[in-house]
């Protein structure tokens, strides 16, 4: 059997004992509901710390529409965090923390890379996921994406300062500014 014969579901089953490997432990609290324009969210879960984190997983393609869906659903659900407190007290979920996305696919391209630094280097990963052949069973690999470092941007040379001058024709000097000027007798 070819591994890209396996639908979306059993990549979804495959994957859901494998989220908390990507980092942080994760309680998985809902799966495949309904988010911002009735957009599917393949698993909300909660870190150990009270964090709300959402993954989204696109079996096919993965890059800008799935960053650009995942950071809206991520929007909705930290709306929503201070209401489900109100339901789940026991489950402590942090309204104050920006929710982890979490987004799976074959691959990502550089430039959404560089946009989800861009977007929160600390709030949003991605990770590779393909299926792998062994023994005649097929199983899925998750492979955690490094974002790019953000450029160093040097510091442009301090230049002297610039002379104020009024539209009098005065300037700084005039005024006895910067110590240049004519003191009072």
């Amino acid at each position: 059997m070819d591994p890209r014969d396996l639908d979306i579901a059993a990549l979804r089953r495959a994957l859901r004992s494998r989220l908390g490997s990507l980092g942080t432990p994760l309680q998985i609290l809902a799966e495949d509901m309904l988010g911002e324009d009735d957009a599917r969210i393949d698993w909300l879960a909660m870190e150990p710390s009270g964090r709300v984190a959402l993954a989204l997983l696109d079996g096919e393609g993965g890059g800008e529409a799935l960053l650009a869906r995942g950071l809206a659903q991520r929007a909705w659900v930290h709306a929503r965090i201070g209401d489900w407190r109100k339901l789940a007290p026991h489950l402590q979920a942090r309204s104050d923390l920006r929710p982890r996305l979490l987004l799976l696919a074959p691959d990502f391209s550089r430039i959404v890379r560089l946009a989800a630094r861009e977007a929160d280097a600390e709030g949003v990963h991605l990770a590779r996921v393909h299926w792998v052949s062994a023994g005649g069973s097929f199983g899925v690999e998750v492979e955690p994406i490094q974002l790019p470092p953000a450029p160093v941007v040097e510091a442009a040379p301090e230049s002297p300062p610039l002379a104020s001058v009024f539209r009098s024709g005065l300037g700084e000097r005039d005024f006895g500014a910067n110590g240049g000027g004519q003191q009072g007798s």
